[in-house]
């Protein structure tokens, strides 16, 4: 029998968003996918932040055609200029984690992530004076399941409810 060669799978697409063209490219590729992969970095802070830590990055990975795109956010831009590009990209995470209507958002132990995240929400909603309302909450002892209804795994669940 003869061996068949197995070609690599295509480099994903890295895109790093620090702007508002940058959120526009990302909210297009949200746009369709039904999931999306979500991970958080952050970064030791001084006089700020949850807990001491600031959010640094979020990492947003979705199927796009064959392959994959991968978008890695700032959020560690401060002053004037970045307040636009910060308001549209909590928009759009507050539109991918509260709406009801895919992509699904997956996160592997998301739990802690979330807490801090939905603070960093709440923290440039009120920088930006946005209007909005909405919680991220992780629930995994009253058994909270996914934004969607879907069945959870064994990790603690993230829950996303409107306020």
């Amino acid at each position: 029998a003869g061996s068949r060669a197995c070609s690599p799978a295509p480099a994903p697409r890295v895109v790093w968003v620090g702007d508002a063209e940058g959120v526009r490219e990302m909210r297009a590729a949200l746009a369709g996918a039904a999931r999306v992969g979500i991970d958080t970095e952050w970064a030791e802070g001084e006089g700020g932040g949850v807990g001491g830590a600031v959010l640094a990055t979020v990492q947003l990975a979705v199927t796009e055609g064959s392959g994959e795109a991968a978008f890695v956010c700032d959020a560690l831009q401060r002053g004037p200029a970045a307040a636009q590009y910060l308001s549209a990209l909590g928009s759009e995470l507050r539109s991918l984690l509260l709406s009801p209507a895919p992509p699904l958002p997956v996160g592997f132990a998301f739990a802690a992530d979330a807490q801090k995240l939905a603070a960093w929400l709440r923290e440039a909603e009120a920088a930006g004076g946005e209007a909005e309302g909405g919680e991220v909450c992780c629930d995994a002892a009253a058994g909270g399941g996914p934004r969607h209804g879907e069945a959870g795994g064994a990790a603690p669940e993230v829950a996303i409810a409107a306020s």
